[in-house]
């Protein structure tokens, strides 16, 4: 199994996304350290017997930089190493007119979409670092991607992940870590239902993406694991790594 004894912690792992990307590690073979805010990984996801050991799950809040870090802490206690960071957590954040927002919602998105993102990468870059190997994978969206009015806290956390992984991914391109971001396109998710509950507020470029979405099929996400299993294997692997600097090199 390709993934055979790496320790892979998975922030987010009760999620659509998530549930998936465990379900595809344990196939691989991976110890699993799995992380949840509110609800556990469903027991239907994950096969016990099929392990080579129980998963080690617990409740993590990546907008309190102390947990992160004791998380992080009770892995390297417990296994000694982390190989693999999956980072799926993320929020849609407020919706609609920003002159309308609360404030202390928008900036609750930027927390759990960026500062979160950035509390974990850097809670397990040094351990990456002392053992010289790792692998660090987040997902962005569509906000990242273009403008997305009426969902500007999603869209400007998403841009920002995008380029602070862009920026860290040259830092440690020397330290045999490799570190990237997948746009994992739609998804039937919470986000998919918290946007057609925004109706009008979403505007009308969301309206038409939301109709858009219901009336042309796309791959729920665990058929979609079969092209990010090979996205996945590609960046997990190395047979074929690249950081993002190199695909978007300096100046460019």
């Amino acid at each position: 199994m390709e993934l055979a004894d790496k320790v892979c912690l998975i922030a987010g792992s009760s999620g659509a996304i998530g549930t998936s990307v465990a379900a595809l590690f344990q196939h691989q073979g991976a110890k699993l350290v799995l992380t949840h805010l509110t609800s556990k990984t469903p027991e239907t996801v994950i096969d016990e017997h099929k392990c080579n050991s129980q998963p080690f799950e617990f409740a993590l809040d990546i907008t309190d930089w102390q947990d992160v870090q004791d998380a992080v802490s009770r892995v390297i206690a417990k296994y000694c190493r982390i190989d693999i960071l999956v980072n799926c957590t993320g929020v849609l954040g407020p919706i609609g007119p920003t002159a309308e927002l609360s404030p202390d919602e928008w900036v609750r998105a930027i927390g759990v979409n960026l500062i979160g993102s950035f509390y974990l990468t850097r809670a397990v870059l040094p351990p990456m670092l002392a053992q010289r190997a790792g692998k660090i994978i987040h997902f962005s969206g569509g906000g990242a991607a273009y403008a997305r009015p009426f969902c500007t806290a999603y869209s400007s956390s998403k841009a920002a992940l995008v380029r602070f992984t862009e920026s860290v991914a040259a830092e440690v391109q020397e330290s045999r870590i490799d570190i990237n971001i997948i746009a994992p396109g739609p998804v039937y998710s919470r986000m998919w239902n918290q946007m057609r509950e925004a109706g009008d507020k979403g505007g009308k470029a969301n309206a038409e993406e939301l109709k858009k979405m219901e009336v042309e099929p796309f791959l729920p996400v665990e058929k979609k694991l079969i092209a990010w299993s090979i996205i996945l294997g590609v960046v997990l692997l190395g047979f074929l790594v690249w950081t993002s600097y190199k695909f978007f090199p300096a100046g460019h």
